[in-house]
């Protein structure tokens, strides 16, 4: 069965594209489809979701794209899922494989961001990765009793499910895009290819700052999902050793993680100068990044990290882990730090005077140019020769 989501009528003239994609929580992921959908309209295709959850129609109507929705059945539910710790997660979504042929709908051309969609090779599609397929994080899994159902996914799906169910294998008869040079090298390393890189999309339209507006940034902001490895803790301790700067923590919240989440006000609640915001509107990011003046992401590796080009876009200065693709996105090392210069490095930036501020807005905004929606979109079209 189809139904439609913000949808009118598709002209018949034009391919039936499918995107199999997860799009009821903000992140990534849900950027770059969104996107995606904006550049197929603009070719006049209105493409299908597949999954087993609907978009919420209000999500399309806030972006002016259209998409319509083909579900499809999983054998583990993906609320389901939702409702399992993390790691419990990783073993119960190894069932989680679906084929194209068992979709009634003969699509034309698939665009697919996850790795449980098994299509046969021979079918017109682009896999767009954000790492190496086979499960890396599994192969960093602790050695201690935490790190078990970790182990015992990889167990089992290299002895006893890869013969029947590769989704987690290089295909070298597939194609294939990937997120960022790092995760590209990444790729490389294991699999002895390299990849083409499709960085994910920045919306630079509504996005500006001017010189004059540096005095009224009276912020400093993390944003993005609070998951425990983007280490928004450190914030938090950044944020007592400075009580005269308003310290932001906005992002979004998936019901599995609200506990952390609560975990994290019920620690900074003796600082008068920490807020929270969970789940915000996309209205109310932009308010609160045109009043940041510094951006901090501690993530570890993170695979690209689109909140924060979004930030500079915006006029904050970004301070980042120095690893991953956070280093395509902040090339100057004076913004980037270590775990043991996270502290003597902040410091050294709020030294930094207005014309010197500036200046790295202005670079980086020239900088993160490369990373356009008109850009990724011509070349994600390009992939299906639209």
């Amino acid at each position: 069965m189809r139904s439609s989501v913000g949808q009118k009528n598709k002209p018949e003239k034009y391919p039936r594209i499918a995107v199999i994609a997860r799009l009821d929580s903000p992140g990534g992921v849900q950027s770059v489809v969104l996107s995606l959908i904006k550049g197929l309209n603009q070719r006049g295709i209105i493409p299908d979701i597949v999954w087993d959850l609907p978009p919420a129609p209000a999500l399309f109507q806030a972006k002016a794209v259209q998409a319509g929705y083909h579900p499809v059945r999983f054998p583990a539910p993906s609320r389901l899922l939702d409702r399992f710790p993390i790691t419990v997660r990783y073993i119960l979504r190894l069932a989680n494989i679906v084929r194209s042929r068992g979709i009634s709908v003969p699509y034309d051309f698939y665009y697919i961001f996850y790795n449980g969609f098994l299509v046969d090779d021979r079918t017109p599609h682009v896999r767009y990765l954000s790492g190496p397929p086979l499960l890396p994080q599994l192969d960093l899994a602790s050695p201690g009793l935490r790190g078990i159902p970790y182990r015992f996914s990889r167990w089992l799906y290299r002895s006893l499910l890869r013969r029947y169910f590769p989704a987690y294998e290089f295909h070298r008869d597939s194609r294939y895009v990937i997120n960022a040079y790092y995760t590209a090298q990444l790729f490389e390393e294991v699999h002895g290819v390299r990849l083409p890189v499709v960085h994910p999309p920045i919306d630079l339209s509504d996005r500006s700052f001017t010189a004059g507006d540096i005095s009224q940034r009276d912020t400093i902001t993390f944003f993005s999902r609070f998951v425990d490895y983007k280490r928004p803790e450190m914030v938090i301790e950044l944020a007592r050793c400075y009580p005269q700067y308003r310290f932001l923590l906005m992002g979004g919240v998936k019901p599995q993680n609200r506990e952390y989440f609560n975990q994290l006000r019920q620690n900074a609640r003796t600082a008068a100068n920490i807020f929270f915001f969970d789940n915000p509107s996309d209205s109310k990011v932009k308010e609160e990044l045109s009043r940041t003046r510094f951006y901090i992401f501690p993530a570890v590796n993170e695979h690209f990290g689109i909140a924060t080009a979004e930030a500079i876009a915006s006029g904050a200065v970004p301070y980042v882990h120095d690893s991953g693709g956070q280093r395509e996105i902040v090339p100057d090392p004076r913004l980037r730090f270590y775990d043991e210069q996270f502290f003597n490095r902040f410091a050294a930036l709020l030294q930094l005077s207005p014309v010197e501020v500036n200046e790295l807005r202005t670079a980086l905004k020239d900088h993160i140019s490369q990373f356009s929606e008109e850009a990724f979109i011509s070349k994600m079209l390009a992939l299906a020769d639209l």
